[in-house]
């Protein structure tokens, strides 16, 4: 349903939007197709690593990223909020990373063992020395992710210098001068959150031209930087591997003969080889063993090469 607004309401919103206009003319500056990019990136990563942090799943997007002055993105920050100001090596200036209450307070939380079900109930806006280490953690792992999204124009050495939770102590820059804000939605068990990283559009002066265009990473000395993305991720990952004795057939009206107590014999001996099957295929050969503390072990004696890798040779990548 459309809204009748007033005379003075129009006006008064008209003269809103010219105040704004002004204001971002004072700014000389181009937008950076790859920041885009590099926030997609963030956004995915810590879809990932999240879990792996806190035990659940967790949605994280990019919802939006704005070039405001200082003082903007500081009126506009989720308060309260966890501030870690990063140092940035080959940047010429420092990135603040905002997390506020409902995403810091949920991860810990998980962190600690808890279940965050139902609201945060808190007294006090005010957080705790405990509370403020584990959000140095989390932020430590937001910087190295957004790191690893820098990879992609050139080598920006991360790391969380401090953390303070009073926007003034958390300045990075002048009141006045531009920052680009990526915004990300954070959602970790039934709870949202949100994260923003802010970086004074001067910092990135040295890579800027990089950041000016559209790419996804240039082949160098070191490599090639999607086949390192692709193998951090996959090094990430996890699987579940099955470690089988033996098979034997046996017939069905055996096995409904069985009852507690009966023993079953696999026709195998103490030094007998196991396989190692992941996803139904088979990986490893393995040997049965003890270790010191009394835990079962296998220890890989061979590695099983497919039908498809025998005719036609491995693949190292």
């Amino acid at each position: 349903m459309n809204q009748i607004m007033t005379p003075e309401e129009i006006e008064a919103q008209s003269s809103g939007l010219i105040d704004e206009i002004i204001r971002m003319s004072d700014f000389s500056f181009e937008r950076l197709p790859m920041l885009d990019i590099i926030g997609e990136r963030l956004a995915d990563s810590l879809s990932v690593v999240m879990p792996e942090l806190t035990g659940v799943i967790c949605e994280a997007t990019l919802n939006s990223l704005d070039y405001l002055p200082m003082a903007q993105t500081v009126e506009g920050l989720n308060m309260p909020a966890f501030l870690a100001v990063v140092a940035a090596g080959n940047l010429d200036g420092e990135i603040l990373i905002a997390m506020d209450a409902p995403f810091g307070l949920t991860a810990m939380e998980l962190m600690l063992g808890g279940d965050a079900k139902g609201e945060i109930q808190r007294q006090s806006e005010e957080f705790t020395a405990i509370e403020k280490g584990f959000a140095q953690k989390i932020g430590d792992v937001v910087a190295h992710e957004l790191q690893r999204g820098f990879a992609m124009v050139g080598d920006v050495d991360l790391e969380v210098e401090r953390l303070e939770t009073d926007p003034d102590s958390a300045a990075i820059t002048q009141s006045a001068s531009l920052c680009c804000r990526m915004r990300l939605a954070v959602a970790l068990a039934g709870r949202n959150g949100s994260i923003d990283v802010v970086i004074p559009y001067d910092a990135l002066e040295t890579i800027r031209p990089k950041l000016g265009k559209i790419h996804f990473g240039e082949p160098n000395e070191d490599g090639n930087p999607w086949k390192d993305q692709l193998a951090g991720q996959i090094e990430r990952s996890t699987v579940e591997l099955e470690a089988v004795l033996t098979t034997v057939g046996v017939p069905i009206q055996t096995i409904m003969d069985w009852k507690p107590g009966d023993t079953v014999n696999l026709w195998i001996e103490d030094d007998h080889e196991s396989t190692v099957v992941c996803a139904e295929t088979q990986m490893f050969k393995a040997l049965m063993g003890k270790r010191n503390n009394g835990n079962t072990a296998i220890r890989i004696t061979a590695q099983i090469e497919s039908e498809e890798e025998t005719e036609h040779g491995r693949d190292p990548y």
